[in-house]
């Protein structure tokens, strides 16, 4: 089969690799549509070392059942179903996993970074981490479930209630989720960013007051438009120094940061600040299978305004390009959508 295999750095190249055979308890599915996600491009722009080459990266996908491996228990899956994957696969007996939060088991392993991803014709996973999608989705609307997921996931985590003020900081994938699902909820949602592009898309999703943060004082702009009282959460989904710091200086007394941005760095932020505000902090990390779930629901209700999430398509023998359009500004891009 065709498939994208990275080698480090910039360094991705479509090769002929064997096409992967489902061992007992797994299924073989034909991806149909999968996502660049924001981790993949970490590790292209070498800014991230969870993953080691060679490696087919790629966990936000579509596709379907081509086969279930022989003497498998029997479930709810057949041959040629639609599904989309839910990436982390935890143990399933842990304490984390006992107690529904198997996004935190300490032994998953994750597709694409942990075992062969789906920048490729074909995939293979348990059979439990396949999910039905229904037919009023495409395969390509269906590879968005897993960034919507985790956008739930961060929104359930900060609290969000009606009447509260919500600040998004970045307005890539993640934060537009985050947007997307905190504005059911929360009566004032600000966002920041430092592309003009972005900040206009967040406006159309709902956004009520945007800001550049190349040219604006995000902390000043954020005391206007709340009266100098803060915002109620701050959702970080950038994972820079500078915007974890913004987070914290724009939530209320005894507001709540929750950060989902992802790169590995080690950051200074003023302790006083958090211990005198009564800031509670904390760390936002995939998704929970009902969150899971609840992203099919949402997707296959607002499909039509989702899909607008997605900027560019590319066959997979296009991959360098694909990620190279990412990496550039200029490119208006916002999710990337690799068709193997």
């Amino acid at each position: 089969m065709n498939a994208a295999v990275w080698y480090g750095g910039k360094n991705i190249r479509v090769e002929k690799v064997p096409q992967p055979i489902p061992g007992p308890g797994e299924a073989l599915v034909k991806v149909n549509a999968v996502g660049i996600c924001g981790s993949d491009l970490h590790a292209y722009r070498g800014v991230s070392k969870r993953r080691t080459p060679p490696l087919i990266m790629g966990h936000e996908f579509a596709g379907v059942v081509e086969e279930i491996s022989k003497g498998s228990t029997p479930t709810e899956l057949s041959v040629r179903d639609r599904v989309t994957m839910i990436p982390a696969v935890p143990c399933g007996r842990c304490e984390q996993c006992r107690s529904g939060r198997m996004n935190l088991c300490r032994t998953r392993t994750h597709a694409g970074l942990d075992f062969p991803g789906a920048f490729a014709e074909y995939v293979k996973a348990p059979l439990e981490s396949f999910y039905h999608i229904p037919d009023s989705i495409s395969f390509e609307e269906a590879a968005l479930v897993e960034p919507v997921s985790v956008g739930i996931h961060a929104v359930d985590l900060a609290g969000v209630k009606e009447m509260q003020d919500v600040l998004i900081l970045g307005c890539g994938v993640i934060g537009l989720s985050c947007l997307i699902c905190a504005r059911k909820k929360a009566r004032r949602i600000i966002v920041s960013d430092l592309i003009d592009f972005r900040l206009r898309y967040a406006k159309s999703y709902g956004a009520d007051t945007t800001v550049n943060s190349s040219n604006q004082d995000l902390v000043e702009e954020v005391r206007k438009v709340t009266e100098t009282r803060g915002v109620d959460a701050a959702l970080e989904a950038v994972g820079l120094e500078k915007t974890i710091e913004e987070a914290i200086l724009s939530v209320k007394e005894g507001g709540r940061v929750t950060v989902i941005g992802m790169l590995d760095e080690t950051i200074r932020m003023n302790i006083l600040k958090i211990v005198l505000k009564e800031i509670q902090l904390e760390g936002s990390y995939g998704r929970t299978d009902n969150e899971f779930r609840k992203a099919i629901s949402t997707l296959e209700a607002d499909a039509n305004e989702l899909r607008r999430l997605i900027t560019h398509r590319f066959p997979l023998r296009d991959v360098s390009r694909a990620f190279e359009t990412l990496c550039d500004v200029k490119q208006d891009a916002i999710k990337v959508i690799l068709n193997p």
